[in-house]
C-alpha cells in the first residue's frame, strides 16, 4: 500500500492483484480508512506442491490514519489492472489559496 498526497487530494494505491473488486472493503470513519478483502487460493495450487510462494492467501486488512483536513464525503475508489486507487479530496478550506495584495 502507498499513501501520498497532493494539495488537493490524499492518494492511496493499495497493490490487490487477482482479487475481484466486488470483495473488497473500503471504509472511511472517524479519520480512518480501512480496506479490507480475501485472496483466495486458485484451486489449481491445492493438488500442486509449492515450493515458494510470494502472495499470501486469505483475509486481509490495512488501516491507514487519514490527515484531519479532508472530505469524507468526495472518496473516489477504482480497481484497474491489480491496483485499487482511493482518492480522497481535501476540504475546500484547506485548499492554498492566493491573496490579493491591495
Amino acid at each position: 500500500m502507498n499513501v501520498g498526497g497532493t494539495p488537493q487530494s490524499v492518494e492511496i494505491y493499495a497493490f490487490a492483484p487477482g482479487i475481484d473488486p466486488a470483495t473488497l472493503e473500503v471504509q472511511i470513519e472517524k479519520g480512518v480508512l480501512t480496506v479490507a478483502g480475501e485472496r483466495k487460493l486458485p484451486t489449481t495450487a491445492e493438488a500442486a506442491t509449492v515450493h515458494i510462494d510470494e502472495r499470501f492467501a486469505g483475509r486481509f486488512r490495512r488501516v491507514v490514519t487519514l490527515p484531519d483536513d479532508i472530505d469524507a464525503n468526495a472518496v473516489d475508489a477504482r480497481y484497474r489492472d491489480g491496483v485499487l486507487r482511493i482518492s480522497i479530496a481535501r476540504k475546500q478550506s484547506a485548499q492554498p489559496r492566493r491573496i490579493t495584495i491591495q
